[in-house]
Protein backbone atom coordinates (compact mmCIF):
# COMPACT_ATOMS: atom_id res chain seq x y z
CA UNK A 1 0.00 0.00 0.00
CA UNK A 2 1.25 3.14 -0.65
CA UNK A 3 1.87 6.05 1.63
CA UNK A 4 -0.79 8.44 1.49
CA UNK A 5 0.23 12.35 1.70
CA UNK A 6 -1.72 14.78 4.09
CA UNK A 7 -4.67 16.22 3.07
CA UNK A 8 -4.52 20.35 2.19
CA UNK A 9 -6.31 22.92 4.58
CA UNK A 10 -8.95 23.43 2.28
CA UNK A 11 -10.21 19.70 2.00
CA UNK A 12 -9.49 19.36 5.85
CA UNK A 13 -11.88 22.46 6.38
CA UNK A 14 -14.38 21.01 3.59
CA UNK A 15 -14.14 17.77 5.65
CA UNK A 16 -15.38 19.46 8.75
CA UNK A 17 -17.61 22.06 7.47
CA UNK A 18 -19.46 18.77 5.39
CA UNK A 19 -19.36 16.53 8.64
CA UNK A 20 -21.12 18.78 11.02
CA UNK A 21 -23.92 19.57 8.62
CA UNK A 22 -24.51 16.38 8.35
CA UNK A 23 -24.41 15.56 12.14
CA UNK A 24 -26.79 18.41 12.74
CA UNK A 25 -29.10 17.76 10.00
CA UNK A 26 -29.12 13.95 11.33
CA UNK A 27 -30.06 15.18 14.80
CA UNK A 28 -32.75 17.49 13.14
CA UNK A 29 -34.13 14.64 11.41
CA UNK A 30 -34.14 12.19 14.82
CA UNK A 31 -36.05 15.06 16.59
CA UNK A 32 -38.17 17.00 14.43
CA UNK A 33 -38.74 13.59 11.82
CA UNK A 34 -38.04 13.54 8.17
CA UNK A 35 -38.01 16.78 6.42
CA UNK A 36 -37.33 17.71 2.87
CA UNK A 37 -35.08 20.48 3.27
CA UNK A 38 -33.26 18.21 5.62
CA UNK A 39 -33.01 15.66 3.93
CA UNK A 40 -31.66 17.93 0.95
CA UNK A 41 -28.95 19.30 3.32
CA UNK A 42 -27.83 16.14 4.73
CA UNK A 43 -27.39 14.51 0.67
CA UNK A 44 -25.71 18.13 -0.05
CA UNK A 45 -22.84 17.56 2.79
CA UNK A 46 -22.51 14.05 1.46
CA UNK A 47 -21.53 14.79 -1.38
CA UNK A 48 -19.24 17.31 0.04
CA UNK A 49 -18.00 14.76 1.87
CA UNK A 50 -17.15 11.85 -1.00
CA UNK A 51 -16.40 14.23 -4.18
CA UNK A 52 -12.54 14.47 -3.17
CA UNK A 53 -12.35 10.93 -1.54
CA UNK A 54 -13.91 9.56 -5.36
CA UNK A 55 -11.68 11.88 -7.66
CA UNK A 56 -8.41 11.08 -5.66
CA UNK A 57 -9.38 7.02 -4.95
CA UNK A 58 -7.82 4.00 -6.56
CA UNK A 59 -10.35 0.88 -6.03
CA UNK A 60 -13.76 0.64 -4.36
CA UNK A 61 -12.45 -0.20 -1.63
CA UNK A 62 -10.23 2.54 -1.26
CA UNK A 63 -12.84 5.02 -1.46
CA UNK A 64 -14.97 3.52 1.03
CA UNK A 65 -12.48 3.58 3.58
CA UNK A 66 -11.61 7.26 2.52
CA UNK A 67 -15.21 8.04 2.87
CA UNK A 68 -15.65 6.99 6.37
CA UNK A 69 -11.89 8.63 6.98
CA UNK A 70 -13.10 12.12 5.93
CA UNK A 71 -15.73 11.55 7.91
CA UNK A 72 -13.87 10.95 11.09
CA UNK A 73 -11.52 13.21 10.08
CA UNK A 74 -14.18 15.92 10.01
CA UNK A 75 -15.33 15.18 13.66
CA UNK A 76 -11.74 15.34 14.56
CA UNK A 77 -11.05 18.92 13.38
CA UNK A 78 -14.02 20.23 14.55
CA UNK A 79 -13.54 18.91 18.36
CA UNK A 80 -9.79 19.87 17.67
CA UNK A 81 -11.25 23.29 17.72
CA UNK A 82 -13.41 23.88 20.45
CA UNK A 83 -10.54 22.27 22.38
CA UNK A 84 -8.62 24.83 21.09
CA UNK A 85 -10.83 28.03 21.73
CA UNK A 86 -11.43 26.48 25.24
CA UNK A 87 -7.46 25.97 25.78
CA UNK A 88 -7.03 29.50 24.57
CA UNK A 89 -10.02 30.88 27.62
CA UNK A 90 -7.34 29.63 29.98
CA UNK A 91 -3.93 29.88 28.67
Amino acid sequence: MKKREDRSPKIKALNAICASVLLCSAVYVMVAGMNIAAMGIMATSVVGLVTPVVLSGEGILEIVTGIFEAVFEGIAVIVVGFAEIISGFFG
